[in-house]
């Protein structure tokens, strides 16, 4: 019969293998761990309360339909400490029976890594190291004694219903792989590992004074490979003054332990030596290539993960610890242990055998007193090597499946192609994105500046058309076009009328149309300074500010070169009709005047100010709120020193050519007068 084991972990880098067993009457399904290194059976019971028995959540024996023996329990480990009374009752392992099996219903549990999956221990050593046959000898009839499970399953009667060979087999999984499953033979090798059982080795136990106590057999070789060439470990002796070391395996170990003499010949041949805390620490990257040789076994090579270990809670780290370690307080001469005790890093590389007879088997004549240690190696170590370059170098998990292990170039490439492409129709589609982004507001900005006449005709012309229209109804400077728009028309209007003169005025580059620094209906811009703004340069035909235009479009006539005199602008107040008709025929005069805005001097205010300015004039109308300011000199000179602040004034005596027109100011009561010079 084979049976499945369950690799339940037990700390960061332990694990213990389990088996289900069926315990009592009431057939409670409890798990055992499957220990290699001792001989006696113990099950966690309701009666304990440490802590170990406390991470089981409650998964307890349950020892009331047990038999009482009126003996206790005690065992020590290497680690830990169990303790309780003995008992007999009915354990079933597989299809296995046994009646009046003496375990110890544990009422004390120490420093043993319990949980909902492991609740005791199966103990497969020799039954000569039973602690619970030694406290109750076994009988040669069949009343119950204190024989351990191993002894009773082997010797079951009748024979029909014992296992068909005397022995126990065992393979252990490497985590994170599926190619060696975890399994527990009993009297059968399992075909799946073993297809031909010839190829099982066995080795002769070592006999101490005591009988054989482990499953312990003499070590022949050690070997260190270090980049091809083999480095072996001088072996001394044994610490029992024998020629050759000893080792014993044990699955309930998670290292390799040994004496110092000879870890230090392993981990010398890396050129490492123990740590502070008397551990060693291997570069995680560097992988220990070992070999073992035991009495009558082949080089056994051991796989490098399971020689070294990551630290607890790191990953990627650059040095592992060794699970090769050092304790020459346990193995002394006097422990029965030996030189060396093989974990589970050792048996998850072989196929072991626990054999109560020598092969051929025959249970016929079963006395259980010339066992035999079988294995056979599991590891290939190239194989392994390559597995450990991928997880320590790579960073890849380890899956026991070669065709997983490595990726085709065919993949790879057509990988990288499906990337490239993909980020090229990203980028692509991001460019369009953009790209209608930026039309999008660019045309909308257009829409809003004018630039696209929705009727159809010139750009900027129907804008034009509704600017006329806004100017002359709207009550507020809001309703303005934007700036850019006013500097199109300023300069258009500049371009195609410079050269046309009004019939009715004596030129038409004397008028001036101030587009920016006066708001509609006369409100200047400089808040809180009632003076005009600055003069410009209206000579600078790239100046948007600088339109010269007639108030009537008249004849087409050459601009004057020379200085015109102003003496018409020698009265000093505002012009009324009769004195208009009164002007000389070489005087212009507009068609219309606003006698709606007439005040006297007296009479002027801010509001004054809001009227005064210079406003869209159309055919035959009057710029609303213009007044004639006189008392200017006939003759002006053009200042040479011209400022740009819009708090400056011009002189009186600055000389003006024909073509410049610029409003000015003059105080008189408070009241903002500008000049508009037809």
């Amino acid at each position: 019969m084979v049976l499945n084991l369950e690799m339940v972990t037990t700390s960061y880098d332990s694990v213990a293998y389990t088996v289900p067993v069926y315990v009592g009457s009431a057939q409670q399904n409890l798990s055992l761990q499957v220990d290699t290194g001792s001989s006696d059976l113990w099950i966690a019971s309701k009666s304990c309360s440490t802590a170990s028995c406390s991470s089981t959540n409650g998964r307890l024996y349950d020892p009331t339909s047990s038999m009482p023996t009126n003996a206790s329990f005690t065992i020590n480990y290497l680690s830990g400490t169990v303790s309780g009374p003995i008992v007999w009752d009915t354990v079933q392992l597989g299809t296995y029976n046994v009646q009046n099996q003496a375990l110890a219903a544990a009422s004390t549990v120490s420093d043993e890594p319990l949980s909902s999956d492991f609740d005791g221990i199966l103990g497969l050593a020799l039954p000569l190291n039973s602690v619970i046959e030694q406290t109750i000898p076994p009988a040669t009839n069949d009343n119950p004694d204190g024989a351990s499970f191993s002894s009773n399953l082997f010797s079951m009667t009748p024979a029909s219903t014992a296992p068909s060979q005397p022995f126990f087999s065992l393979t252990f999984a490497r985590p994170g792989s599926n190619e060696i499953p975890s399994l527990l033979g009993i009297g059968m090798h399992p075909s799946s590992v073993v297809p031909d059982p010839s190829k099982i080795k066995y080795s002769t136990l070592v006999n101490q004074g005591a009988g054989m106590l482990f499953w312990k057999t003499n070590v022949q070789a050690i070997v260190v490979y270090v980049n091809g060439q083999a480095r072996p470990v001088v072996l001394t002796g044994s610490v029992t003054g024998a020629a050759f070391p000893t080792a014993l395996l044990d699955s309930g170990v998670p290292f390799i332990i040994t004496t110092s003499s000879i870890a230090n010949g392993i981990y010398g041949a890396l050129g490492i030596s123990p740590a502070s805390d008397g551990n060693y620490y291997v570069p995680c990257s560097t992988p220990l290539n070992m070999t073992i040789t035991l009495d009558g076994q082949p080089e056994l090579p051991i796989h490098p993960l399971d020689l070294t270990n990551e630290p607890s809670g790191q990953q990627n780290a650059q040095y592992c610890v060794g699970l090769i370690q050092a304790d020459d307080s346990q193995l002394t001469p006097t422990s029965d242990i030996g030189d060396m005790i093989l974990g589970v890093p050792f048996m998850r590389n072989v196929y072991t055998v626990l054999a109560y007879e020598p092969p051929p088997f025959n249970t016929s004549v079963y006395t259980g007193v010339t066992p035999t240690l079988g294995l056979m190696g599991l590891t290939n170590i190239t194989q392994a090597l390559d597995e450990f370059n991928n997880v320590r170098v790579l960073n890849q998990p380890l899956d026991g499946a070669p065709s997983q292990q490595e990726v085709s170039s065919n993949d790879t490439k057509m990988s990288v192609g499906l990337e490239v492409l993909i980020g090229l129709i990203g980028f692509f589609a991001l460019c369009f994105t953009l790209f209608g982004l930026k039309w999008f507001m660019t045309r909308r900005q257009w829409k809003k500046q004018g630039m696209v006449d929705k009727d159809g005709g010139k750009e900027g012309e129907g804008e034009y058309r509704a600017y006329q229209l806004t100017r002359r109804n709207s009550q507020s400077s809001d309703d303005a076009p934007p700036v850019s728009t006013l500097r199109t028309l300023a300069y258009s209007s500049y371009t195609t009328r410079k050269e046309k003169v009004s019939e009715y005025t004596f030129d038409s580059n004397g008028t001036r149309v101030e587009l920016d620094p006066v708001k509609e209906f006369g409100e200047w811009n400089i808040k809180y300074d009632h003076s005009p703004p600055s003069i410009f340069d209206l000579s600078d035909p790239w100046d948007p500010y600088a339109a010269n235009r007639d108030t009537i479009v008249g004849t087409d006539a050459p601009l004057l070169d020379s200085p015109i005199s102003l003496d018409f602008l020698t009265t000093n107040h505002r012009r009324t009709s009769d004195e208009i008709n009164g002007v000389q025929e070489n005087t212009s005069v507009p068609l219309l005047t606003d006698r709606h805005h007439r005040r006297s001097s007296s009479q002027s205010s801010d509001s004054d100010i809001a009227e005064a300015g210079v406003g869209m004039a159309g055919v035959g109308t009057i710029a609303r709120g213009s007044q004639i300011v006189t008392g200017l000199p006939h003759s002006l000179r053009r200042s040479d020193n011209f400022d740009g602040d819009s708090s400056s004034l011009a002189s009186r005596n600055e000389v003006v050519t024909p073509s410049r027109r610029f409003p000015t100011s003059h105080e008189h009561h408070d009241t903002l007068d500008v000049v508009d010079i037809r």
